[in-house]
């Protein structure tokens, strides 16, 4: 990661801190705290990892051996956007005719995960795209894995569409 990514990230970081920190001191609710603080945490050493996050990690050679943390990474990337949808369409909701959280509902899309992630996969994989290091291009990797985890259901629900309408014009 160059200098002024680095700086953004590590910004960006305090400033969620900071701002729980404010919230939690306001309503009292340490557990928000608690958790944000394990949140940023674990994201930090995920980019520590990955990109050697916030000093420059010693260049890794490209091949077979970093497959495995970048593959684990994409798919980290496309679930956070598949629980990022969820509670999307949940907020979405004026909180009056808001349903209740239903656990079961936010961890469905885990079991339709592989069908969304092995095409997203064997995408990258195929174009031999080096993502050791953390650049603007690379970086849009990780978010189109979480953009498609974000439209799974989107995907999904076509592809059911599609199907009834074949098969009720049959």
């Amino acid at each position: 990661m160059n200098g002024w990514m680095t700086a953004i990230v590590g910004l960006c970081l305090t400033v969620t801190l900071v701002l729980v920190l404010y919230r939690a001191i306001k309503t009292g609710n340490w557990r928000n705290l608690a958790f944000a603080c394990i949140a940023v945490a674990a994201f930090s050493i995920f980019l520590h990892e990955l990109f050697g996050f916030p000093t420059q990690s010693k260049a890794v050679a490209k091949g077979g051996g970093s497959d495995l943390p970048v593959a684990v990474a994409l798919f980290i990337c496309m679930l956070l956007g598949m629980a990022a949808q969820f509670l999307y369409s949940h907020f979405v909701v004026p909180a009056s005719e808001r349903k209740p959280f239903d656990f079961g509902l936010f961890i469905a899309p885990i079991f339709a995960s592989p069908v969304v992630f092995i095409p997203l996969l064997a995408a990258f994989q195929n174009n031999d795209i080096d993502l050791t290091t953390l650049t603007i291009p690379r970086m849009m990797v990780f978010l189109v894995a979480f953009q498609n985890g974000f439209f799974w259901k989107d995907f999904f629900d076509r592809q059911r569409r599609e199907l009834f309408e074949s098969g009720k014009n049959s």
